[in-house]
């Protein structure tokens, strides 16, 4: 497939990323994980091409984890098929969100991410991996953060490299410095097809609520996304308050 300068573009933002949070290491094994949209497939992509400022000196795998929605199947093949013209090795994990459910009383969104996640924590242990890559983009960073601070009451987003089990894996987001918006325009031009798993919660869920209310803001004025993204690494700590001495909430 022929590189577009779009592709380019986000590759050289792609491995600034990389350098800048020591995301990947000479001899890591890093699992992509797939979701059959846009975002993840791009990932993949970018993983998959040769690396000028960072290391190439890695293994590079695939996973989707099935929790039972009605498209999966299809997404799976696919999803394959793309693995298999870029030499990724594929991985498949079997899950179900309905038992998830009806286990314990929590947001399926909740319940799915954290699910997935150590699904593939387990793949990590049996393939030797060590790196989980996702494919948050910048507007996903700043989403979270917005989400954070209506809904949780803090300032923060996503660590874009985030150890865990005393460093044993690292969740990584290369992707933080990339819009959505150029992701969505090189999936258009190179005629890659994202992929719906069918998931009924998709349109129900916070994040899509903050969603659709960033979408007003930036028609507002389409300077504040960039603000917002630009708020997450110039913070004022000086100019925000200190923990009350006593209960200040209603």
């Amino acid at each position: 497939m022929k590189e577009s300068k779009c592709f380019l573009n986000m590759h050289k933002l792609f491995e600034a990323a990389i350098a800048d949070y020591g995301m990947i290491m000479p001899g890591d094994h890093v699992i992509a994980g797939l979701s059959g949209g846009k975002d993840s497939s791009m990932l993949l992509r970018l993983l998959a091409r040769k690396k000028v400022r960072t290391t190439n000196d890695f293994r590079l795998s695939a996973a989707f984890i099935k929790m039972g929605f009605s498209n999966e199947e299809s997404v799976c093949e696919a999803l394959k098929n793309m693995c298999e013209g870029l030499n990724v090795p594929f991985f498949t994990i079997q899950k179900s969100l309905t038992e998830l459910m009806e286990r314990e009383k929590k947001q399926p969104c909740y319940l799915c991410s954290r699910t997935r996640r150590l699904a593939i924590f387990d793949l990590a242990d049996e393939i030797g991996a060590n790196v989980i890559a996702f494919g948050h983009h910048r507007d996903d960073f700043i989403q979270t953060f917005m989400m954070n601070l209506f809904c949780n009451g803090s300032i923060e987003a996503m660590k874009p490299n985030n150890p865990f089990f005393d460093g044993k894996y690292r969740i990584i987001r290369p992707m933080v410095y990339i819009k959505e918006s150029s992701i969505a325009a090189e999936t258009q031009n190179s005629g890659i097809q994202p992929l719906d798993t069918g998931c009924s919660f998709s349109h129900v869920s916070e994040r899509h609520f903050i969603r659709e209310k960033l979408k007003e803001i930036y028609a507002h004025n389409p300077k504040m996304r960039n603000n917002i993204f630009k708020a997450l690494y110039t913070p004022k700590t000086d100019f925000l308050l200190k923990t009350p001495s006593v209960d200040v909430l209603d």
